[in-house]
């Protein structure tokens, strides 16, 4: 303690807001000569419990309702809340307040533990997050998705009981390696995900089955006039060579890395050719655009090219007024085949799209509507569709069920 004066100065500090306007405490403060001559400083103010703390600009209560706010919202969302409070601040304010927060000590780890990776940088950088599932809390972050980390990690804070986690295999090995006796349960959210990716390659398969007869052909001549008449593009043929290529070294149990950098393709490239029978199952899923977005309005192009309108550029900037995003290059592709063939645009048949059926197919019959239903009928009716559909509605019922019980992750 010391009582000589050295000086004063006056401080001002944001309070919680009260009716609506903001409040600032005006503060006199006196600054101290410290008596010790050892003392390496001079000078010191004496803060008051509760209301004042070094370098602050803000009380507590303001810093720690901020908090709670960063925690939430993050920067810039959290940023346009404050500003209505009303706390003012930026967005790095609330972000530094988020690293100055103290972490918490991680001891034994929870009975049922969730793990989970997350983006730090898409397509690059990946990173673990560790849930606590009884409460949604997070428990720790750790810095990559590899196998070892989390093996390390789980050896660290034992008495995991339940691990609920995704599909992947460094996953699994690290529980089984550190947590042999817990019990691993695939999450709800992948394991919904992963059937509608298998109904959506079924529904792929059978798509000569999705579409409705013209009254003046069957079936079965216009799903075959359809294939037979679209040329094979050199996308077609390459994805063929690189299946075979692919599947000639993994047949003979070359791993999956070296496969990669023999034939220069990414890994997650040759893992879908090695794991897949054929090269048309490779490319659903990965953004194929055969079904583009420029056959939904072959309706308009069809009818304006009989009409006599063959301008491709014409055309362009017509469907571009009902929404159309692509080039004049799209359109000019899309009617080159009606252009060599001579004759007039054929009538569009009603399809449903892959998506559509795959939609129907995996919804609960309770949600839909009355003319959906009809569509289902219609999809149930095939042979081939229906007896998968059959299989998948015990298993869509209850993952349904279950979902809308618990909410949607």
């Amino acid at each position: 303690m010391s009582g000589r004066v050295h000086g004063g100065y006056r401080r001002r500090l944001a309070d919680l807001a009260t009716a609506g306007r903001q409040v600032v405490i005006d503060l006199l403060v006196r600054r101290f000569l410290c008596p010790a001559a050892t003392c390496g400083r001079r000078t010191f103010v004496k803060q008051v419990d509760g209301l004042t703390e070094r370098f602050a600009r803000r009380t507590p209560l303001p810093r720690r309702a901020l908090e709670k706010v960063a925690l939430a919202l993050a920067g810039r969302p959290g940023a346009r809340l404050a500003a209505h409070l009303p706390i003012p601040t930026s967005a790095n304010s609330l972000l530094r307040l988020v690293r100055r927060l103290p972490d918490k000590h991680v001891g034994a780890a929870p009975r049922v533990l969730g793990v989970d990776d997350f983006a730090l940088k898409k397509g690059h950088v990946y990173g673990t997050i560790i849930l606590g599932m009884e409460t949604g809390e997070r428990v720790d972050v750790l810095p990559d998705r590899t196998a070892e980390t989390l093996t390390a990690w789980l050896r660290a804070h034992p008495g995991a009981e339940i691990v609920c986690r995704d599909r992947a295999s460094a996953y699994a090995e690290a529980v089984r390696t550190a947590c042999p006796d817990a019990i691993q349960v695939a999450d709800r959210f992948h394991l919904w995900k992963n059937l509608c990716e298998a109904v959506e390659k079924c529904v792929a398969t059978h798509r000569s089955c999705l579409v409705e007869p013209t009254e003046d052909a069957p079936a079965d001549a216009t799903a075959e006039q359809e294939v037979s008449g679209r040329p094979e593009g050199m996308r077609v043929i390459r994805r063929r060579e690189r299946h075979a290529a692919v599947h000639a070294l993994y047949d003979k149990g070359v791993p999956i890395q070296a496969i990669s950098e023999a034939l220069g393709l990414d890994r997650k490239t040759v893992r879908r050719y090695a794991h897949t029978a054929t090269p048309e199952e490779a490319s659903l899923g990965t953004g194929s655009r055969r079904y583009g977005q420029v056959h939904a309005y072959s309706p308009c192009l069809h009818r304006r090219w009989n009409e006599g309108c063959t301008d491709a550029a014409r055309l362009h900037a017509e469907i571009v007024e009902l929404g159309f995003t692509g080039s004049k290059r799209t359109v000019r592709r899309h009617l080159q085949e009606i252009r060599a063939s001579g004759k007039p645009a054929p009538d569009k048949p009603k399809q449903l799209t892959v998506r559509t059926a795959t939609w129907l197919i995996t919804s609960h019959p309770d949600h839909l509507e009355e003319v959906h239903q009809i569509d289902v009928h219609e999809v149930a009716s095939d042979d081939g569709l229906g007896l998968r559909r059959q299989k998948l509605t015990p298993c869509r019922s209850a993952t349904a069920g279950s979902r809308t019980d618990t909410g949607r992750r």
